[in-house]
């Protein structure tokens, strides 16, 4: 499936939508001088079909939002569910279910977690 996502040069300053196939490569072939276009986040881009990105990073890795900038949203995530969400936007089916295991595992031991745990803003 093919969808717009948009792009900036940081040689010439271009920036654009093209239309590709999902996942988005985090770069692209500028239109206007042919360097690496980055890929910027738009609205549009953020409703993904859930498709793997697992060529970037693996799911497993930091979970900062830093460190995972195509993980749209992560930094707005309370830290404790960041792993299920860069695995959920990879496609990464196995840290996913760890995650979710685990995080089951909290509830029952600990029950509900308090809102300040799962809603984080900066």
């Amino acid at each position: 499936m093919r969808r717009m996502f948009e792009y900036r040069c940081s040689d010439c300053g271009w920036q654009g939508d093209m239309l590709l196939a999902a996942p988005a490569p985090a770069t692209a072939e500028c239109r206007r001088c042919g360097a690496p276009a980055a890929r910027s986040y738009a609205v549009r881009g953020l409703m993904r079909s859930g498709a793997s990105l697992a060529a970037i990073a693996p799911a497993a890795g930091s979970t900062e939002c830093r460190d995972n900038p195509d993980v749209p949203g992560l930094c707005h995530i309370a830290p404790g569910a960041r792993r299920a969400a860069i695995a959920a936007h990879r496609g990464d089916d196995t840290t996913l279910s760890a995650e979710r295991a685990a995080q089951k595992r909290r509830f029952e031991q600990n029950g509900p977690p308090k809102l300040s745990d799962i809603v984080h803003t900066h």
